[in-house]
C-alpha cells in the first residue's frame, strides 16, 4: 500500500511539472499570436475599411492586454473582462457569513484584487489651493501652505498606503457577479472609461491610479528574481503551502506591514458532484490506510487523523450543501525603489505567512507568470492551485479594513490600521449631514483637534461659529484673522428675535426655537398655560405687519398689553444687568461675517451661559436660515445646555434641521456619563443626549476615563479591544465613527498650525 502511495506521489508531481510547462508554452503562444495579430492589425489598417479597430494600451505585449473598450478592457487571446471596484467593510461575523453565502452561491472563475501603494494627493492639494480664500492673514496662509505641504510629506512617508480593492471576471458574467457581491453587502462600483484606463496603467506599471500618465511608456526587464518595470523593481510570490487553518483577518496582518504590493486571489468552483467525490475517494484512501497500519500494529499518526476528521467533516458539508469546493490560488507581487527595500520586504511577507505554518515561494525564473497572477486580467498564469472550502476562503475577506479617504475636503488624520490618510467634506451631500460628536475626558486633546479642524475649514472658506464657555478659542480666531464676542457685553449683543418671514414652515420652527430659549432665559419650566400665553404672544407679534428691531421690540409688544406676567419675567433681559445680550446695538452678523466668530461667555456666571448659548445659537441659526452655505458651529461643553429639558430639546431639533441649511453642528463634553445616561431621574428629560448623538454623522471618541468606558462601549457598540484602547491611547489619538465603520486615527498638525492654535497675545505659551 505505500509502495502504490509513494508511486502516486510521484505521478502526481511529474503531472504538476507537466501542468507548469504546459501554461508556460500557453503563455508564451499566446503571446507570439498576440504579435502576429497586432503586426496584421497595423498592416490592414493601412487599406481603407469600415470597421476600426481599437488602438492598444501603451503597454509591452508581456502584460497580455490587448486594448480597453469603454466598459472593460480586452487580453490578447480576445477575452473581454468586467472589472469592479468593491469599497472596504468593517470585518466582523456578520460580514463573513454574507460573503460565504455570495461564495456558495458563485458558479464562475473570479478574481479578487488588492492594491496598496502610496497615495498620490496632487489634486487634492490642487483643490485646497483653489478653495482657499484670498483674504487670509499671513499666519492662517502659513498655515494653508503648511498643510499641503503636509500632503507631500504624506506621500513619501513609509507606511502611508493607498488601498483599494477589485474584482475581475469574464465581461458576459460581470452583473452576476456585482450582484452576489452585492447581496454579501459589499458596495460595488464598475470601472469605465478613463478610470478603468488609469487602474490599468497603474495595475501593470505600480504605483496608484492618479499618479500615471496616460501616454506613458516604460521598459520591462524580466531578471531570474524580479521584475524591473520603469524605475523600480517587482518580484512576485506564490502561496505555495498554505496555513492548514485560516483565522478571520489574516490578509490584513499581511497589509498592515506597510509595503506597497499587489495581492490577487483567484478562484475557480468545483462542480458540487465532482467535489463530493474527490472527497468520498480521500477519505476511503485515509481509512484503507488505518486499517494497514491497525493491522500492522501500528497507529495512525497524528496529521493523518486531523486530515481524516477534516475530509469526513467537509464532505458531510459539501453533500448537504453548506459547503463548496474552489481551485483556489493567492499570488503576490512586491514594489520597491531598490534590491535592499525588495529582499526586506520579501521576508516580511514570507513571515507572516511562515507563522502560520504556510509558505510563499518566490518563483526563480518565473517571474513574468507570477506578475501576470496579481495584474487584473482573470489570469492564473502560475498554474498552480489549492482546493479550499467556502469557510477557509470566507475567512480571507479581501475587502478590509476600509478607510475614510475620499480625497474630497480636508486631512482629519492619519488611520492607524489602515495607514491611509483620514479625507472627507462633510458637507459633499454623501453623508447623512454635517455634525460631529467629540466625546473625551479632560486632558485628551478634544480642544486641540476642535481647533485644528476649525483652522483646516477655514483655509477652505468654511465659515465658523464656536459658542466658547472658556474662552478657549479666543485667541486662536484673532490669530486666524477672526472675531471675539463677549455676549453681555455693551455693543456686542445678539439678536435672534429677527426673522425672515418668508417661509411660513421656517417661521413656525424659528417660533418654537424661541420659545425654548424663553423658558431657559427664566430659568425654569413654565407651567402649561404659560407656555400657552407665550405661543399666542409670539405668533401674535410675528403676524402683525410692523417693523421688528429684536428682542426689545417684542419686550414692548408683551408691555402694551399682551401678556404682563410674561414682560416681569423677562424685565433682567431688558433693562437689568442683561439687557446687553438680546441687543441690536452690535455688528449684524448677517451683513459682517467673519471668517470665525467666537462668542465668549466666561465673562457670564454659570448659571446665565446656558442661555446665553442658546442665544448665540439661535443667531447663527438665523444667519444659516437666510443664506444656506458651509457652516461650522461648535458647541463647547455641550452639557450645560442639555442639562436643562428645554436647551436638550433646542439642541436635538437643531441637529436634526441643520443640515437642510447646509449648517455642520460640532458639539464637545467630557461629561460623558451624563450625556450617555438614561436615568430619567436627571436633570436631562428622556433620551436626548443619545437622540443628539443619533443625529451626528462622525463620532470621535478620545481618550475615555475609566468610569464612563462602560457606557461608552454599550452606546456605541465597542468590542472589548477597542474599549481597552481608547483607555490607554496617545492624546491627539482616536476613535472616529463614520460611514458604519470605526477608524483608529491620529490627529496630526504642522507647527505652523499649532502657532496659531497655541498663539497668545504677546507670544506663545499655550500648550498642546
Amino acid at each position: 500500500m505505500r509502495k502504490l502511495i509513494d508511486r502516486t506521489r510521484h505521478v502526481a508531481k511529474r503531472l504538476l511539472r507537466r501542468t507548469k510547462r504546459i501554461a508556460e508554452r500557453l503563455v508564451h503562444r499566446t503571446t507570439h499570436t498576440a504579435r502576429r495579430l497586432l503586426h496584421r492589425t497595423s498592416s490592414a489598417s493601412e487599406q481603407p475599411r469600415e470597421h476600426v479597430v481599437k488602438p492598444p494600451l501603451p503597454l509591452p505585449l508581456c502584460f497580455m492586454l490587448s486594448h480597453l473598450e469603454d466598459d472593460g478592457p480586452v487580453r490578447i487571446d480576445g477575452v473581454k473582462l468586467g472589472v469592479f471596484e468593491v469599497m472596504g467593510l468593517e470585518l466582523d461575523e456578520p460580514k463573513l457569513g454574507a460573503f460565504a453565502g455570495a461564495l456558495n452561491a458563485l458558479d464562475f472563475p473570479v478574481q479578487l484584487l488588492i492594491r496598496q501603494h502610496p497615495p498620490d494627493l496632487s489634486r487634492m492639494r490642487e483643490r485646497l489651493r483653489e478653495a482657499e480664500p484670498g483674504d487670509l492673514p499671513p499666519q492662517t496662509r502659513a498655515a494653508a501652505d503648511s498643510l499641503r505641504g503636509l500632503l507631500t510629506t504624506l506621500e513619501r512617508r513609509d507606511g502611508i498606503l493607498d488601498r483599494r480593492f477589485y474584482a475581475v471576471c469574464q465581461s458576459g458574467r460581470a452583473d452576476d457577479l456585482r450582484g452576489l457581491l452585492g447581496k454579501a453587502g459589499l458596495s460595488v462600483h464598475p470601472l469605465t472609461g478613463r478610470p478603468l484606463r488609469l487602474f490599468l496603467l497603474a495595475s501593470a506599471l505600480g504605483g496608484s491610479p492618479a499618479d500615471r500618465d496616460e501616454d506613458e511608456r516604460v521598459e520591462v526587464t524580466v531578471n531570474r528574481r524580479e521584475v524591473r518595470v520603469g524605475g523600480h523593481l517587482t518580484r512576485s510570490l506564490h502561496l505555495g503551502r498554505w496555513p492548514r487553518a485560516l483565522a478571520p483577518g489574516f490578509l490584513q496582518g499581511l497589509m498592515a506591514a506597510g509595503a506597497p504590493m499587489d495581492l490577487a486571489i483567484h478562484l475557480g468552483p468545483i462542480p458540487a458532484e465532482q467535489a463530493a467525490r474527490t472527497l468520498e475517494w480521500q477519505k476511503v484512501r485515509f481509512e484503507s490506510a488505518q486499517s494497514l497500519s491497525l493491522r500492522r500494529g501500528r497507529t495512525m499518526s497524528p496529521e493523518a487523523e486531523i486530515a481524516l476528521e477534516d475530509i469526513t467533516r467537509l464532505r458531510d458539508e459539501v453533500q448537504r450543501g453548506r459547503e463548496r469546493l474552489f481551485h483556489s490560488s493567492l499570488s503576490i507581487t512586491l514594489h520597491a525603489n531598490d534590491e535592499a527595500a525588495l529582499k526586506e520586504m520579501t521576508q516580511r511577507a514570507r513571515a507572516h505567512f511562515a507563522a502560520t505554518l504556510g509558505k510563499l515561494d518566490v518563483l526563480p525564473f518565473r517571474q513574468r507568470v507570477g506578475m501576470l497572477s496579481t495584474l487584473p486580467i482573470a489570469m492564473n498564469a502560475v498554474a498552480e492551485w489549492r482546493s479550499l472550502d467556502t469557510s477557509s476562503i470566507a475567512r480571507l475577506f479581501p475587502f478590509s479594513p476600509p478607510d475614510l479617504d475620499t480625497r474630497s475636503g480636508t486631512l482629519y488624520g492619519i488611520d492607524l490600521r489602515a495607514c491611509s490618510p483620514v479625507v472627507y467634506d462633510p458637507w459633499d451631500g454623501t453623508h447623512l449631514n454635517a455634525n460631529t460628536a467629540v466625546l473625551a475626558r479632560s486632558g485628551s486633546g478634544k480642544s486641540f483637534s476642535t481647533k485644528l479642524g476649525v483652522l483646516r475649514g477655514l483655509t477652505r472658506g468654511i465659515t465658523a461659529y464656536v459658542i466658547d464657555p472658556e474662552g478657549e478659542y479666543a485667541d486662536m480666531a484673532r490669530a486666524a484673522g477672526g472675531r471675539v464676542l463677549s455676549p453681555g457685553v455693551p455693543g456686542q449683543g445678539m439678536n435672534p428675535f429677527v426673522i425672515n418671514q418668508g417661509d411660513a414652515e421656517e417661521l413656525l420652527l424659528r417660533i418654537g426655537s424661541l420659545r425654548r430659549l424663553i423658558e431657559v432665559m427664566v430659568g425654569e419650566r413654565l407651567s402649561a398655560e404659560r407656555r400657552a400665553a407665550l405661543d399666542h404672544a409670539l405668533a401674535g407679534y410675528y403676524a402683525e405687519p410692523r417693523e421688528r428691531t429684536g428682542f426689545r421690540d417684542f419686550y414692548a409688544y408683551l408691555q402694551d398689553g399682551e401678556d404682563e406676567v410674561l414682560a416681569r419675567l423677562l424685565r433682567p433681559f431688558a433693562t437689568g444687568s442683561l439687557r446687553h445680550l438680546l441687543s441690536d446695538e452690535g455688528d449684524d452678523l448677517l451683513t459682517n461675517e467673519a471668517l470665525v466668530t467666537v462668542f465668549d461667555l466666561r465673562l457670564l456666571e454659570p448659571e446665565l451661559r446656558p442661555a446665553a448659548a442658546m442665544v448665540c445659537t439661535e443667531t447663527v441659526w438665523a444667519a444659516a436660515a437666510q443664506n444656506p452655505k458651509p457652516r461650522l458651529l461648535v458647541v463647547d461643553e455641550v452639557w450645560s445646555i442639555m442639562q436643562h429639558p428645554e436647551g436638550a430639546a433646542f439642541m436635538v431639533s437643531m441637529a436634526k434641521r441643520a443640515r437642510k441649511h447646509r449648517l455642520g453642528l460640532q458639539f464637545i463634553t467630557q461629561d460623558v456619563q451624563d450625556l450617555l445616561s438614561e436615568d430619567t431621574s436627571r436633570a436631562i428629560t428622556g433620551h436626548s443626549g443619545r437622540a443628539l448623538l443619533q443625529n451626528a454623522a462622525f463620532k470621535l471618541l478620545l481618550q475615555q476615563d475609566a468610569a464612563a468606558i462602560s457606557t461608552v462601549g454599550d452606546a456605541f457598540d465597542l468590542p472589548a479591544d477597542l474599549q481597552r484602547w481608547l483607555l490607554s491611547c496617545p492624546r491627539g489619538d482616536g476613535l472616529l465613527l463614520a460611514r458604519g465603520g470605526r477608524f483608529p486615527v491620529r490627529i496630526e498638525a504642522t507647527p505652523e498650525e499649532a502657532d496659531v492654535i497655541e498663539w497668545r497675545p504677546g507670544g506663545r505659551e499655550g500648550q498642546r
